[in-house]
């Protein structure tokens, strides 16, 4: 065994204590190289959607769907009318449901309430839900920003 080959104690300290630095200190070097570099392939932002068809909703129901990564409420009128709105309540960011008997739009969250044109009616929330453009094209419902 020659000189070059021994490892002594320091050198074997040295050694350790430099990969332990540095393995703790990778998650901080990727995530500071992820903020910096930003991804090649942006999401893909959709115009319009087909949120499916007109028959797939019941009378005095609602449907939940993704537009653009946010979650919108569609919801079948009495009068044969189909309309969108964000389905996230503005007070903390909780997901609305439709209750057909009160034709409400509630947050089960903090009490929320909201009517079937998106006007906040009780609740905690400070802002109306935001509207979606609802066109019905050969029994499709398509859906764009408003």
């Amino acid at each position: 065994m020659g000189p070059e080959q021994k490892l002594s104690r320091r050198n074997f300290v040295t050694e350790a204590l430099a990969g332990w630095l540095f393995l703790t200190c990778l998650p901080v070097l990727y995530s500071t190289v992820k903020f910096l570099i930003p991804p090649n392939i942006l999401d893909k932002v959709v115009e319009v959607i087909n949120a499916g068809k007109f028959t797939d909703i019941p009378f005095n129901s609602a449907k939940i769907v993704r537009f653009n990564k946010k979650a919108i409420i569609l919801v079948r009128t009495e009068q044969e009318q189909v309309k969108a709105f964000s389905a996230v309540c503005t007070h903390l960011g909780c997901i609305v449901e439709f209750k057909p008997e009160e034709k409400i739009f509630k947050c089960n969250c903090h009490g929320s309430q909201f009517d079937l044109t998106g006007k906040n009616i009780g609740g905690p929330a400070p802002t109306p839900l935001k509207p979606f453009r609802v066109e019905l094209k050969d029994n499709n419902i398509l859906v764009s920003q408003a």
